[in-house]
């Protein structure tokens, strides 16, 4: 018996490895095909710049005729070799099939231009760029370009990521007002903006808030957080640091829409509590309460039932 739960276990271990792996595999061919087509559908046809390693492929392909597709692979070869080591093998590898990819994609596959206007070019454009890219992100890896060099020049000068980002993409910026012209600087600025905004969307979908809640009468506030609002709480002690007396601390992560309510908790329950709120980017493991509806079935039977143990 021991042995085929041993075996079982190693197979449902190896089923979720094969699937993570395959959806990771999904997302890297979803936003490598996103990509190509802001490339080849908007960027390419009005002469358009991106950030990165795809705009320094468009810039020469603008002025030698140059394939981009091929530019941002061979563009990428040395920034690989170079940050490898720093990035991990797993993320390495990811974005190099993303970028052999988008080469096939960029250079072989027939698409006509969606548009021939250059502020849709590069607004929409952008949209779907940013797509890919959050797409790319998801799986683990990238698209390649600026932003695995910008993790080298941050291991080894510790220097801030966006920062090297926000130069290397102004100086292509810079280039390309000079070589091409102004208002392809501003147009490509536009979708710029317009990609990083997608990225920053699609990573953080809901704004959630963390609220540190310090009382003295925490067994209400707690009561109603999971009953009401069907949310986890991590409860702690602590020590005043004013009046040196005991406090209570709650710990809550809530959605922008569940703002208003946990204050309303806080207020009625306790006016003189003192709380902090918190901007959570990322929130990972169980967000709700993981069995709420059972919960409060069992705590109406109780209330109907005097025998019926009170639930955990």
């Amino acid at each position: 018996m021991g042995e085929r739960r041993r075996r079982a276990g190693g197979l449902a271990l190896w089923a979720r490895r094969a699937v993570a792996l395959l959806w990771k595999l999904v997302l890297t061919c979803t936003g490598t095909g996103l990509f190509a087509l802001a490339v080849r559908g908007f960027y390419k046809p009005n002469s358009l710049m991106s950030g990165g390693v795809t705009g320094t492929s468009l810039l020469i392909n603008h002025l030698s005729g140059f394939p981009v597709g091929l530019g941002v692979l061979l563009f990428n070869i040395p920034i690989f070799l170079l940050g490898i080591r720093y990035v991990g093998r797993r993320f390495a590898a990811l974005s190099a099939l993303g970028v052999v990819l988008f080469w096939l994609v960029a250079d072989f596959m027939p698409l006509e231009p969606l548009t021939l206007d250059p502020m849709l070019a590069a607004i929409f454009g952008g949209v779907l760029a940013g797509l890919g890219t959050a797409s790319a992100i998801r799986a683990g890896g990238s698209l390649g370009g600026f932003d695995i060099l910008a993790v080298v020049v941050n291991r080894k000068f510790s220097t801030g990521v966006g920062e090297v980002l926000m130069v290397l993409n102004g100086i292509l910026v810079l280039a390309a007002g000079v070589l091409v012209s102004p208002e392809t600087a501003m147009y490509t600025l536009i979708a710029i903006f317009a990609s990083g905004r997608t990225v920053d969307l699609v990573q953080t979908p809901r704004p959630r808030k963390a609220f540190l809640v310090m009382t003295r009468h925490p067994g209400r506030i707690r009561e109603r957080i999971v009953s009401e609002m069907g949310r986890g709480l991590t409860v702690w002690r602590a020590d005043g640091g004013f009046n040196r007396g005991n406090l209570t601390v709650l710990l809550c992560v809530v959605t922008k829409m569940e703002i208003r309510e946990l204050s309303e908790i806080v207020k009625e329950e306790d006016e003189h509590a003192f709380t902090v709120v918190l901007e959570a980017s990322e929130v990972f493991g169980r967000f709700r309460h993981p069995a709420v509806f059972q919960k409060l079935q069992r705590l109406q039977a109780w209330n109907r039932d005097e025998h019926y143990s009170p639930p955990d």
